[in-house]
């Protein structure tokens, strides 16, 4: 949801900053909502890159956010629909 390049060019290069889970979460919602509204599709949603630290899209914990994307997943398709 956002990109950097901090990891490769440490302080030298300006980077945006990291989407805070809240804000993915609501991504995940109307990926979701998308997906439900339309049956004929196949219910698919695909989630970029587990650790891909580089370009800052990962969902693996983190010093920042620590296990906020893994939760806002669990929360939008696992809480979200008890």
């Amino acid at each position: 949801m956002s990109a950097g390049t901090t990891a490769r060019a440490r302080d030298r290069v300006p980077s945006c900053a990291t989407t805070p889970p809240d804000a993915f979460a609501e991504a995940l919602r109307k990926a979701r909502s998308y997906a439900d509204s339309h049956p004929d599709r196949a219910p698919l949603i695909t989630i970029n890159s587990w650790n891909e630290w580089t370009e800052t899209s990962y969902l693996m914990p983190c010093d920042k956010f620590g296990y906020g994307y893994l939760e806002a997943v669990k929360k939008v398709f696992a809480d979200e629909t008890r």
